[in-house]
């Protein structure tokens, strides 16, 4: 019994070093290591995007949320119209609300961050939404999604894979 459980511990480590190697190394299919992300992303002087992160998923999963705190520090409010990302077949804009005692989520066409205001993207309320994952995404990972706004100017925001537990 004593045998079994030191083999098992053993096999647990070697799975866990390699599984984090692998999360931080891995740069194909447009997933970068944890180095390439900062928690707050200067996008211009009136954008900025604090704690974007994106839940990883169980092997095999097609959809997976992603989270953030959008400020506009401007004069005028600024309008999200889409989402891409290199890793997902659709992205979208959701929104997460309460509907006869039971939770309901939409798609929604634009998110508008007020001037001198912000908006947070998180799990009860507004998201992004990733479908048609083309990959596991794995804690320490970064992935690429990119912004659009109305008049047409695009950003790119830099996402971490966090675990599913800390949602």
């Amino acid at each position: 019994m004593k045998r079994s459980a030191l083999y098992l511990a053993l096999l647990m480590s070697c799975f866990h070093a390699t599984a984090f190697a692998a999360d931080v190394t891995h740069t194909d299919n447009h997933v970068q290591s944890q180095q390439n992300y900062t928690e707050v992303q200067k996008v211009d002087s009136t954008l900025t995007i604090e704690n974007a992160t994106v839940k990883a998923t169980i092997p095999g999963a097609s959809v997976s949320a992603g989270y953030m705190k959008i400020i506009n520090n401007g004069d005028t409010a600024i309008t999200l119209v889409s989402a891409s990302t290199a890793i997902a077949k659709h992205t979208e804009f959701h929104r997460m609300f309460m509907r006869d005692n039971t939770m309901a989520m939409r798609k929604v066409d634009k998110l508008e961050i007020p001037a001198n205001g912000n908006l947070i993207l998180a799990s009860k309320g507004y998201h992004l939404m990733f479908m048609g994952v083309k990959q596991d995404l794995k804690p320490n990972q970064v992935i690429t999604v990119t912004m659009k706004q109305d008049n047409g100017k695009q950003f790119d925001v830099q996402l971490l894979v966090m675990p599913i537990k800390k949602y």
